[in-house]
């Protein structure tokens, strides 16, 4: 019995010490760190619903850097910004690529959710000021979802970002994007996630740069 107990003290030091290895980016690069990562991600941490992974994605080879926001507020509703950038576009072909990806690696297609959305587009935002997965006060990203007007409530949480110049039209640049997130590991583990159900997509433009969130859910 002493043994036992032993045995399962072991482990639970384990866990804790591997979160805290995690939380401190002190394995960053290593496989050892990976594996890590992949635990944090599928063990619940105490008192907090879990999070996947979140690595932001390298810039397109014609991106440039992010621009500090002199404003402070919430995204616009409308789908054309002052620009003539029709967001819709964008947001609606990521939505369709983000689909047939997960088809083709036989999961379950994802739902638009309005929550989503919303907390979606004021990340978008909110990346022109600071392009990281913390918010420009220094908060988790996730708190987002406790300000939108029903907070969602989720099991599973995970952020994708993106920005590159704009020089192709909509469909382009949408294709642009998504082949970036596609191809960086932690972001594709993100898209074909078995245990997301929903997406909010936002989209957000500068005059110069395009910026661009995918936020997914698991609702309780």
């Amino acid at each position: 019995m002493t043994k036992f107990f032993g045995f399962i003290l072991t482990i639970l030091v384990s866990v804790v010490f591997g979160f805290w290895l995690a939380a401190t980016n002190i394995l960053d690069g290593t496989r050892a760190g990976d594996v890590l990562y992949e635990i944090v991600d599928i063990i619940p941490m105490p008192n907090e619903s879990s999070t996947a992974l979140q690595i932001d994605i390298p810039k397109e080879e014609t991106s440039a850097s992010t621009v500090q926001s002199s404003e402070e507020g919430t995204p616009e509703n409308t789908a054309t910004n002052q620009n003539g950038i029709d967001y819709q576009v964008i947001e609606n072909h990521i939505f369709e690529l983000l689909n047939e990806l997960r088809a083709e690696v036989g999961v379950s297609t994802l739902t638009k959710n309005d929550q989503l959305k919303v907390a979606a587009d004021k990340r978008a935002v909110e990346t022109e000021e600071l392009f990281e997965h913390t918010r420009p006060d220094g908060s988790d990203p996730f708190t987002v979802l406790e300000e939108v007007e029903t907070p969602y409530r989720y099991r599973w949480a995970g952020e994708n970002l993106a920005m590159a110049t704009y020089y192709l039209d909509e469909i382009g640049m949408a294709e642009v994007i998504f082949e970036g997130w596609k191809n960086s590991e932690g972001h594709y583990k993100n898209m074909i996630k078995p245990e997301f159900k929903e997406v909010g997509i936002g989209i957000h433009y500068d005059g110069e740069i395009l910026y661009a969130t995918q936020i997914f859910g698991t609702p309780l």
